[in-house]
């Protein structure tokens, strides 16, 4: 008669270990799909910062461009000539012949915007031509061939993570600056 140990199972001679081999495999896959979703979610939670600070860029670049906007409105409505001559001060005519994209940002006052990388520029465009008749605020009177003066307001804001926008408006007024 045989007699069998209570620490061993009867057929502990045919086990090779595979339950083992099995659990290690699991834990590989599992570990893998763990390590997949984290790099996932880091991608997701750098993609979402980026797209924050590109938001906060083009919100502060419009708020410039208002600003600038208003810039015009104290330009036309002031009785004295205004000089677009002075170098750096961030207003140009179309001869200056300026691209925004290759500006020295750096130079112009900084008293434009909040910071150093907050800044707009302004362009006089000179006096266009309107054909035809049109009708003069306030007065009965009809101007023929009149013209109006066009200004663009070029804003730059730069984020301290890297995001950059550049935002241009057309402002148009009947008085020269």
């Amino acid at each position: 008669m045989q007699t069998q140990s209570m620490n061993k199972p009867a057929n502990a001679a045919g086990q090779r270990g595979v339950s083992l081999v099995i659990a290690m495999v699991m834990l590989i896959v599992l570990t893998l799909i763990g390590v997949s979703s984290m790099n996932t979610a880091i991608t997701e939670l750098k993609m979402a910062g980026s797209m924050q600070q590109q938001t906060m860029a083009l919100n502060r670049a419009d708020e410039l461009l208002r600003v600038g906007e208003e810039d015009v409105v104290a330009i036309v409505s002031d009785p004295a000539a205004f000089d677009f001559t002075t170098a750096g001060d961030g207003y140009y005519v179309t001869a200056d012949n300026i691209d925004v994209f290759d500006l020295s940002w750096a130079n112009l006052k900084a008293n434009q915007g909040a910071t150093a990388n907050d800044l707009y520029v302004t362009e006089y465009l000179g006096p266009k031509a309107i054909p035809g008749e049109s009708v003069k605020v306030s007065t009965d009177g009809r101007i023929v061939g009149g013209a109006v003066h066009t200004f663009r307001i070029t804003s730059k804001s730069t984020t301290g993570k890297g995001a950059r926008r550049l935002v241009q408006s057309l402002y148009v007024t009947v008085s020269p600056p």
